[in-house]
């Protein structure tokens, strides 16, 4: 797969969907470094990892931060 152009799909995607969270992406195929690099330039909070093991590790830590804020009666947003 070419992740580059997974890249711009995801990133249009986001910008179309106006999305707020955190969006965590694995990539592992061709042109992985341009596709990091795309994700890294759009300014968007995509977080691209290449295996699913860091993926599902990043999911529990941001899941982590909202409940340690919720209980803190602390609003996180991630815009």
């Amino acid at each position: 797969m070419r992740c580059d152009v997974i890249a711009e799909g995801i990133i249009a995607a986001a910008k179309d969907l106006d999305l707020k969270i955190p969006l965590i992406v694995r990539l592992r195929g061709t042109k992985v470094d341009e596709a990091k690099k795309l994700i890294a330039e759009s300014g968007l909070r995509i977080f691209a990892v290449e295996d699913l093991d860091t993926a599902a590790q990043k999911a529990v830590k941001f899941s982590q931060i909202v409940s340690l804020a919720r209980e803190a009666n602390i609003d996180v947003k991630f815009a």
